[in-house]
């Protein structure tokens, strides 16, 4: 395993730089090990439907976990309101930093994450390839 740290700032699109830092990077297989920060808006999407939920903030990140590779991810996140109140789902572009992110990410040396159409649904289902690496 090998960590990533880095901080967005604000304005920056957290799906987005997350994307890119994998591409540039070249992550095969990794997942959050944290996140801490702030959103001045979130994109979920709203259940199986895929309907799109667009919320102003201010916005506190509380949790975020998921798989991500340099061929796509998978987020799910729940934030808090001014009123401590929670909201969660499925993360989306579009989600903008309010002050920070700070976040961790766990690269798996020995696995690839791959995602395509499924078969049973509409959504890029997961396909997970480990990798041998032989010792010299």
């Amino acid at each position: 395993m090998k960590e990533h740290v880095m901080r967005l700032l604000p304005g920056e699109d957290l799906v987005l730089s997350l994307h890119n830092y994998c591409k540039k990077h070249e992550i095969k297989a990794a997942y959050i090990g944290t996140c801490v920060g702030s959103f001045q808006r979130v994109v979920f999407r709203k259940g199986y439907d895929q309907v799109l939920f667009t919320m102003e903030g201010p916005f506190e990140i509380v949790s975020m976990e998921g798989t991500l590779s340099n061929q796509g991810m998978h987020l799910h996140t729940a934030v808090s309101d001014t009123n401590f109140k929670v909201y969660g789902g499925h993360l989306l572009v579009g989600s903008i930093i309010q002050s920070t992110a700070e976040i961790v990410l766990i690269e798996l040396e020995s696995h690839e994450l791959r995602r395509s159409k499924g078969d049973l649904t509409d959504f890029k289902e997961l396909h997970i390839d480990h990798i041998n690496k032989c010792s010299e």
